[in-house]
């Protein structure tokens, strides 16, 4: 498996790195996939400005977002590269603002936002009440390994 990180604004993972991998690799283990297998991924930082651009263009939300992701797995050309799982667009402003107002710390929510984008690039969604619920199952057997007093963000 390899993860990348790049940065579009000040924010440096830094010591966050070895958590953000290992919890991709939880999640690939929660699908029952081997994370032996060459995935790949990159995991983007970027600033408000960035991020409502990417929603605006993408997904016609003129507004800025914690996180988007972006799955190779769906499209034309997608069964040519099975491993390339996709980007993952964070947002460190809104990542601050949400550790705030959801009593988390920011590396907790970091970690949170990661989760949540590899969980997207693996198919799960929460768009209708039956999939939010298998998402939200998701990310919590993922952060109670990460983060074992996790008891989730509060929010529906």
């Amino acid at each position: 498996m390899r993860t990348s990180f790049f940065s579009e604004c000040d924010y440096a993972p830094g010591g966050l790195k070895s958590t953000m991998r290992r919890a991709i690799r939880l999640a690939l283990n929660f699908k029952n996939l081997k994370t032996t297998d060459p995935y790949e991924v990159s995991i983007i930082f970027v600033d408000e400005v960035r991020i409502r651009e990417i929603n605006n263009n993408f997904r016609h939300i003129d507004r800025s977002t914690d996180v988007i992701s972006f799955a190779f797995a769906e499209g034309e050309g997608a069964e040519f590269a099975p491993y390339l799982l996709g980007d993952i667009f964070i947002c460190t402003d809104v990542v601050a603002k949400h550790a705030a107002k959801y009593v988390t710390t920011f590396d907790e929510e970091m970690t949170f936002m990661v989760v949540h984008g590899i969980l997207h690039l693996l198919g799960f969604d929460h768009h209708k009440k039956g999939e939010r619920e298998e998402m939200r199952t998701a990310e919590s057997v993922i952060m109670k390994q990460l983060y074992p007093h996790w008891k989730g963000r509060g929010e529906e």
